[in-house]
Formats: structure tokens, C-alpha cells, sequence
């Protein structure tokens, strides 16, 4: 039994994979439902304000959904959101067991478990939890300490620098891993710099490689939009013509954030915030 079960949790991990930079602020979360070791129902949350998986999951089961197992990567949410409950769905469905493999650390929509159980569900939880955790890092980072999550890109020369002899800091990395960058781009929603990066190679810091999951959202995605752009900028030091300000493909206005000194001139934060910056 327990093969059949890190075998399906696993499918359902594959699942919640596909929507890996859309769901923000929300996990990424897949189900699988099985019934008489067939799988008759999978679905994955696509992003926020979408349905989550097990709803994916139980419509397409329909009436198989009656007395199946459902194997959920995230403990399923017991909360009246922009979406119903999830335990209370599963119960509707007439589910017998579920199993999970993360349990929910989100105060607000945690106790899934519990009201399943008092249901009559047989309910079991931990079973690759590691994955699990690993797959939705970023969120349970946030929800555990209450702070941001900050992944640093950097390229360096052989020895160890940011930039060439020349002072050229352009193409040190190969394209492979500017590809990897403007995943993490789409996936992150925000993408920070220092105001040296600004005026030294006045990157446009926008999402300009394909899409890079593997498949297709079960809902039509949003249109790919760049990540806030934040400048770490004491004296407002940032020109006010940076690419950075460039409005995107669709014509919609960038979004910048630039921090300032307590001391930052006046007249050069009016420019930014003239420019569009949210300073």
C-alpha cells in the first residue's frame, strides 16, 4: 500500500509543478484521486483566485470521487477564501481516505485535517513530506518567519569577481544560466538591484525567455508580466531615463520600487516618482 501511495503523492507532486510561477501568493498544490487503484480524477491549483487542485481533481472524477483516496501535497484548506474549503468539498464528494503530504502552517486556512477526520475520513499525513516542503520552499519560509524569501543571482569571474578586469560585468554568466535568471524572474515577484547595477549596465530587469514550465495551466494563464523591479538607491541616484522604466510588450507601465536615504534630494525622488517610481 505504501508504494501505491508515493506513487500517486508523486504524480500529484508532477502536477502541482506545471503552475510553478503563477500562483502567488498561494502554494503550489496538486491532487490525484484514485479509486480501485485507478486514477479517475487529478487537477492542480493554477493560480490565485483559481480553484484549488482537489476541485481540479473531483470534477473530473465526478461520481467516481464517491469512496476514493485522494492524494493531496498540501494539507487541503479548511477556510471560506475567494474559494470554498477544501475539506468540506472532499467531504461532499464522499471521499473515504486522504492522504497528505505536507501539513498546512498557514494559520487561516489550517485544521483541514481535523474537520475530514470528524467526517469519518480515514486520514493520514507525512508521507514525502520532505518533497513537499522542498517544492513550496519559498512559502513555507514565509509563513514560518513572516519574512521575505531572497534568492541571490550572481555570476563571477574564475577569481571570484563580479566583473571582468575592464570593469564590464555584461555576459560573465553563459546563456543557459541567463535563461535559469529569467525563470526565477517569472517565478519570483519581485527582482532587486543596487543603484551601481542601475548606472553601470542600466539593465532593463524583464521577463524576456518564453515561459518556462513544461505544461500547459488546466485555466488560461495570465499574460507573463515582470517581476516588481525594487533599487536599492540612498541618494535617488537612479536616472529617471533607465530602461528599467520602460513600459512592457503590452504597453502596460513598469513597476518600480526605489529606496531611498532620509537625506535623498528632493528634487531627484520628484523625478523618479515623475517617472512612474513608487519611491
Amino acid at each position: 500500500m505504501r508504494d501505491l501511495d508515493e506513487r500517486f503523492l508523486r504524480r500529484a507532486l508532477q502536477l502541482a509543478e506545471r503552475a510553478r510561477g503563477h500562483t502567488s501568493p498561494n502554494p503550489l498544490v496538486g491532487a490525484v484521486l484514485v479509486r480501485e487503484g485507478r486514477i479517475v480524477g487529478e487537477g492542480f491549483h493554477p493560480r490565485a483566485g483559481e480553484p484549488h487542485a482537489e476541485v481540479f481533481a473531483l470534477r473530473e472524477a465526478g461520481e467516481l470521487a464517491r469512496g476514493a483516496t485522494a492524494y493531496v501535497t498540501l494539507e487541503p484548506c479548511d477556510h471560506f477564501g475567494r474559494t470554498p474549503p477544501c475539506s468540506l468539498a472532499l467531504l461532499q464528494a464522499g471521499v473515504s481516505r486522504v492522504v497528505v503530504a505536507a501539513r498546512e502552517e498557514n494559520p487561516v486556512a489550517k485544521g483541514g485535517l481535523e474537520r475530514l477526520r470528524a467526517g469519518g475520513v480515514q486520514v493520514e499525513a507525512g508521507l514525502l513530506e520532505a518533497e513537499a516542503r522542498a517544492q513550496n520552499e519559498v512559502f513555507f519560509a514565509v509563513q514560518k518567519k513572516g519574512l521575505p524569501f531572497v534568492l541571490l543571482k550572481a555570476a563571477l569571474t574564475l577569481d571570484g569577481k563580479v566583473a571582468a578586469p575592464s570593469g564590464d560585468a555584461r555576459w560573465i554568466s553563459s546563456e543557459a544560466s541567463r535563461r535559469v535568471a529569467h525563470a526565477y524572474r517569472q517565478w519570483l515577484p519581485a527582482v532587486m538591484v543596487g543603484v551601481g547595477t542601475v548606472l553601470k549596465d542600466d539593465p532593463a530587469l524583464t521577463v524576456r525567455e518564453p515561459d518556462f514550465r513544461p505544461f500547459p495551466l488546466m485555466v488560461e494563464p495570465p499574460p507573463l508580466r515582470d517581476p516588481l523591479k525594487v533599487v536599492l538607491d540612498t541618494e535617488a541616484r537612479t536616472p529617471p531615463t533607465a530602461r528599467l522604466f520602460r513600459k512592457g510588450p503590452r504597453g502596460e507601465p513598469a513597476r518600480v520600487l526605489v529606496f531611498v536615504g532620509e537625506g535623498a534630494p528632493g528634487a531627484r525622488v520628484s523625478a523618479l516618482e515623475e517617472a512612474g517610481a513608487r519611491v
